[in-house]
């Protein structure tokens, strides 16, 4: 019995690094997306999401049961508990790698974002750092790895001064039509989106912290 109590806290722990797996793939398909207005990465980006939706409710049923059924220790409590929560925030992840996505085959035409084409750079920068953290942040939950975790959250501050930084340059694009601001405003929520990759990465790396040490987690809303 207990060989195989442990092989499910082993099947959980796998399946949410699976999960997290599939969801950078997903955000960096999104951000290659974005700022090449490709559809066809685009749809790359989309088809994870329901199998990152499918793995969060089986996550939620196993941690659920296995906490009902199994009477585990207090450290093992922490371990069902936090990756509860890191599923959630994975799942919340493959959203707005989903939106980005969306948005770039419904809403997004090369001639309405020319005057945010100087960007496209910066934006790029912005979304492989948020993909990194969501990495890390999977990267040190298999480990149990508070240090690692500690380094995700370290590296949030950075990428919000780089978001500030492209929407106060976004703000001061000279904008010609009606069609050009509806881009903008597309590709203004991109930029938030690619942002809250990284609150959620930190909200993992929290969780991790937690798993580790047994400290409350500080997680971002």
């Amino acid at each position: 019995m207990r060989k195989g109590y442990l092989d499910e806290l082993a099947k959980i722990r796998d399946e949410i690094c699976d999960m997290g797996h599939k969801t950078v793939l997903s955000v960096e398909a999104a951000v290659k997306a974005l700022t090449t207005l490709n559809a066809g990465d685009a749809q790359e980006s989309r088809q994870y999401e329901k199998a990152v939706d499918t793995l969060n409710a089986l996550i939620d049923k196993a941690c659920i049961v296995t906490i009902a059924t199994q009477a585990p220790a207090a450290t093992d409590v922490r371990f069902l508990v936090a990756s509860l929560k890191i599923a959630s925030e994975i799942e919340r992840v493959a959203d707005y790698a989903n939106n980005i996505a969306k948005s770039v085959q419904k809403r997004l035409l090369p001639e309405d974002v020319r005057p945010c084409l100087e960007l496209m750079p910066e934006i790029e920068i912005l979304g492989r750092k948020a993909a990194v953290m969501m990495t890390n942040a999977v990267e040190a939950y298999q480990k149990q790895d508070a240090e690692l975790a500690g380094c995700v959250r370290e590296q949030d501050a950075e990428v919000n001064k780089l978001r500030k930084a492209i929407i106060a340059k976004l703000a001061l694009l000279n904008i010609g039509n009606a069609k050009e601001q509806a881009a903008l405003l597309e590709i203004n929520n991109a930029v938030r989106y690619l942002e809250r990759v990284a609150d959620r990465a930190t909200n993992v790396a929290e969780w991790v912290i937690y798993i580790a040490t047994g400290f409350p987690a500080q997680k971002k809303k």
